[in-house]
């Protein structure tokens, strides 16, 4: 009796802790979804609402942001590239500040595919993608059932081949249980916050700031989208399909990209595309813009110049 008694107790505390910290953490996305600021503009395309910013003059490019990622990434990138270009940066349907439908089709090729309907609304007849991570999966296969819209590519840590799981298989067969473990667990701050410093390189780079504002956009993250997208998953499709990739294609990766290796994967992509080249961004992790932006920038300029 006093072992189903400790066990109760234990279970009572635990339960407790969790909504604790699912309050804190929902608290702490809402005062900094509060301070983001929107100077964009919302497009419809087919029955989603993109959201997108436009910086610079010049050939188009079109910059392809990662899981639970958004515009706001590539900010500050896009302002070294904007000086002879015309940027666009875009929130995928479900990420940042562009909510899904959750009526679309959330596969790597259902984005490829809006992606270029965008292109269309915008008079973009052509464009250089940069896809980071996730977006670079995008980015492949825009090239590869497109490949009259692109021009070169640019892949930053980005496979095909990666364990991507975001949660277990039993929770996301349930769209209850996928609810549950995204506000308990995947959309909690220590969470978050732990996989956003794994993502570094230079954790002394770990900007409060900036984990907050990509926090409460991870937080904006509907339950509802992510069990669509869980479930629309198309990861390595066209992994045998890669070599039939004819644009330039340049690939950066972070030498500390822990998430993804290079060795694992940053090497085996470049030798599957035939028209690439590889580069390793010494001292970076999975996004080595956010922390070599000036280099990342002069390896970009380099190869689309």
């Amino acid at each position: 009796m006093k072992l189903i008694k400790a066990l109760f107790l234990i279970l009572l505390i635990g339960a407790a802790l969790l909504v604790i910290n699912s309050i804190f953490s929902v608290t702490m996305a809402r005062i900094y979804f509060g301070r983001i600021e929107r100077d964009g503009r919302y497009l419809k395309v087919e029955q989603e609402e993109v959201f997108f910013k436009v910086i610079g003059d010049g050939d188009p490019v079109l910059m392809i942001h990662g899981f639970a990622g958004s515009h706001f990434d590539f900010l500050e990138l896009a302002k070294l590239l904007s000086s002879n270009r015309r940027v666009y940066l875009l929130d995928l349907p479900g990420f940042g500040l562009s909510t899904a439908s959750n009526k679309g089709d959330y596969s790597r090729k259902g984005y490829a595919e809006l992606v270029v309907d965008l292109m269309s609304l915008l008079n973009i007849e052509k464009a250089d993608l940069i896809g980071h991570s996730f977006g670079g999966e995008v980015s492949l296969n825009i090239a590869y059932y497109f490949p009259e819209r692109v021009n070169r590519l640019v892949l930053i840590d980005s496979s095909i081949h990666g364990d991507r799981d975001i949660l277990p298989g039993f929770f996301a067969r349930s769209k209850i249980m996928t609810r549950i473990a995204m506000r308990f667990y995947f959309q909690t701050f220590p969470v978050q916050r732990l996989l956003y410093t794994k993502g570094l390189g230079d954790k002394s780079l770990f900007s409060s700031e900036t984990f907050g504002r990509y926090f409460s956009l991870v937080d904006h993250m509907s339950s509802s989208f992510i069990y669509e997208f869980i479930n629309s998953d198309d990861t390595a499709s066209i992994s045998d399909k890669l070599g039939e990739i004819e644009c330039s294609t340049l690939i950066l990766w972070g030498e500390n990209d822990i998430i993804l290796p290079v060795a694992e994967h940053g090497e085996p992509l470049a030798k599957k595309i035939p028209n690439s080249i590889l580069k390793v961004v010494e001292g970076s992790g999975h996004a080595p813009f956010l922390e070599s932006p000036e280099r990342i920038a002069k390896e970009i300029i380099g190869f689309l110049e």
